[in-house]
């Protein structure tokens, strides 16, 4: 059984702003560690200021010298014993010259997604895997839920 972290994020903005602050801490710990920057790239308030809690996405960084992005999608349990995760690969349109090389992992949060969701933006931003062999890391941690 999975062990869910903030199933309630979309009813309670602090426990949203606390899933939200976990992905920041990941990636803090990601650059510094692999010593690059990185900075969001999805608006995530409205016009009037407004922070948008809608879950896509809680949490995005694009690394502008690799041109790659992450953007993960909070998605809501909708029973006790949800594992869900999943990934692809896209491009995300930053104006009318440039595509920013995306990878999109949407989950239920647990501990269990969040170390996977972990290994897959290692394999993308780090290590710089190839389209094609990121859509091989893809198959085979998406494999290993059976």
């Amino acid at each position: 059984m999975a062990t869910l972290l903030f199933p309630d994020f979309l009813d309670h903005p602090e426990s949203y702003d606390a899933a939200e602050a976990l992905w920041k801490a990941r990636f803090d710990a990601l650059a510094a560690k692999y010593q690059f920057a990185y900075a969001p790239y999805i608006n995530l308030f409205a016009r009037n200021g407004d922070k948008l809690r809608e879950g896509n996405p809680i949490f995005s960084a694009e690394v502008k010298t690799l041109n790659r992005a992450v953007r993960i999608i909070q998605e809501v349990v909708e029973q006790p014993e949800d594992f869900f995760i999943s990934a692809w690969l896209d491009t995300f349109p930053i104006d009318e010259d440039n595509a920013l090389n995306e990878l999109v992992i949407p989950l239920v949060l647990s501990e269990e997604t969040l170390e996977i969701a972990g290994r897959l933006i290692v394999h993308w931003l780090v290590e710089q895997r190839s389209k094609e062999e990121m859509e091989r890391v893809l198959e085979a941690e998406l494999a290993l839920l059976g």
